[in-house]
């Protein structure tokens, strides 16, 4: 799970979906979904997906198709100090199916993107996102879902030790999740959930970011009456990462298992459309099966709400306070090291962990200009606590802590022209620093519009 995709994984709405619908089963929200987006910047554009239907939406037809095109421009397309700029197009074709059979839906989404950039060719990617799933209920007060994903964009280098590369390197994420609640609105209600995703890149030097990941949940909810529901509950999740560690003398790696076991408290308010929000607080115990200087034991927890204060005018903000993980490495064959043979020249790797905890704010507002025009505006802020150890062979030296900040702003304007055709167009900076253990700082801003066509 790359660094630089966790911090820059989706756009405040989408985050704010994710946080205000599962909020105890999508704690660790640098898995999973968290390759399914993409914006306005460069490196982490995927073919612009056509978004999940609405169940229970009036069209006269479940199927729709359509085809959409986007001109960005990005001032730093490789997401690295002083990077160069580029102009890139991105060209999608998409369909889907939302039908609903007595009490059971299901639906299906795919969209395929050719993005082509104007000088750093070599950036040149297909990209897609293919879902598919199933909501069901019975009448017993059953419900559930299940879904499943596969999704392949261009990833931004993770920061590392040293200079990240700039190069190609495509992420290919493909998710499972299974949910069940027992209960529908009675006075107690219980849920419980699986999710599952795997991670892979196309470069082999972001092999020590690789990933599989798998999380349980189960929860029993308590309504003491109107719109509040309270409940407790546990999460336990598993991160492996087959090629976590380095051995530059040996050669070989070393595979690292990050087990999380949680105690949630949690809290949900839903006031119709007026008013939703989430929360959560945990007792969080992390342990690493070859890192101890990464374990975490402390409180986590999250915060999400939407707000429309009127029928134009809606907020979203989320919180959170995580536990996660993530290595990438720098090596440097020729570092003079104290003991070392061969005239005190020894190979040796510095690794740059990521991320023990993270501290992240997202605020979002959406305003109808009018029955056709809404303006958008977002800032996304993170905060990770990095550890980063230089090693030589199998020994490791704890380095001074790293502090990784990502900061993003973004405006962008919507417009439906009709019903099936629409276009819009954004502004956005984003800038990086890591200091502290590691030395890493970049900034981009860009801006880019694009067209949509929709048939039903």
């Amino acid at each position: 799970m790359g660094i630089v995709d966790d911090n820059r994984r989706r756009p405040t709405e989408e985050m704010m979906d994710l946080a205000c619908v599962q909020p105890w089963s999508r704690r660790r929200v640098e898995f999973g979904v968290l390759l399914c987006v993409a914006s306005s910047a460069a490196v982490a554009q995927s073919a612009a997906p056509a978004a999940e239907p609405t169940a229970g939406a009036p069209d006269p037809s479940p199927y729709y198709i359509g085809a959409s095109e986007a001109i960005t421009h990005d001032s730093n397309v490789y997401r690295i100090p002083s990077g160069p700029g580029d102009t890139y197009s991105t060209t999608s074709v998409f369909g889907g199916f939302d039908q609903r059979i007595s009490r059971q839906r299901v639906f299906g989404i795919a969209t395929v993107g050719l993005n082509r950039y104007y000088d750093q060719s070599k950036l040149d990617n297909t990209s897609y996102d293919l879902a598919a799933g199933l909501n069901w209920e019975t009448i017993g007060k059953l419900s559930g879902d299940v879904k499943v994903g596969l999704k392949q964009l261009l990833a931004a280098p993770a920061a590392s030790a040293g200079q990240p590369i700039a190069d190609r390197n495509l992420a290919k994420t493909q998710t499972i999740a299974a949910h069940g609640r027992w209960g529908g609105g009675s006075l107690l209600s219980l849920e419980g959930g699986y999710d599952w995703s795997s991670l892979d890149y196309s470069a082999p030097e972001h092999a020590s970011s690789e990933s599989t990941w798998e999380s349980g949940s189960l929860a029993l909810f308590y309504r003491p009456g109107g719109a509040l529901r309270l409940g407790a509950g546990v999460h336990i999740d598993r991160t492996r990462t087959p090629k976590a560690l380095f051995d530059p003398v040996a050669g070989t790696y070393q595979s690292n298992t990050v087990h999380g076991r949680n105690i949630d408290l949690l809290a949900d308010y839903n006031l119709s459309d007026y008013f939703i929000a989430n929360a959560r607080l945990s007792f969080t115990h992390q342990t690493n099966s070859a890192l101890e200087g990464a374990n975490f034991s402390g409180v986590t927890g999250q915060i999400g709400a939407k707000w429309r204060p009127t029928s134009r005018l809606s907020f979203n903000g989320y919180l959170a306070r995580d536990a996660g993980f993530d290595s990438a490495f720098g090596s440097n064959p020729n570092v003079t090291l104290p003991g070392g043979g061969n005239g005190g020249v020894t190979p040796s790797t510095a690794l740059y962990e990521n991320n023990r905890i993270t501290n992240m704010l997202d605020l979002g507002a959406s305003y109808s200009v009018t029955a056709k025009i809404d303006a958008t505006a977002g800032a996304h802020y993170s905060r990770a606590t990095v550890v980063v150890t230089s090693s030589a062979g199998a020994a490791g030296t704890p380095l001074p802590e790293a502090i990784d900040v990502m900061k993003s702003a973004y405006v962008g304007v919507d417009y439906a022209f009709l019903r099936s055709w629409s276009a819009a167009c954004r502004l956005g900076r984003e800038t990086r620093t890591v200091s502290g253990g590691v030395s890493y700082a970049y900034a981009s801003n860009s801006i880019g519009c694009s067209t949509k066509l929709v048939f039903r």
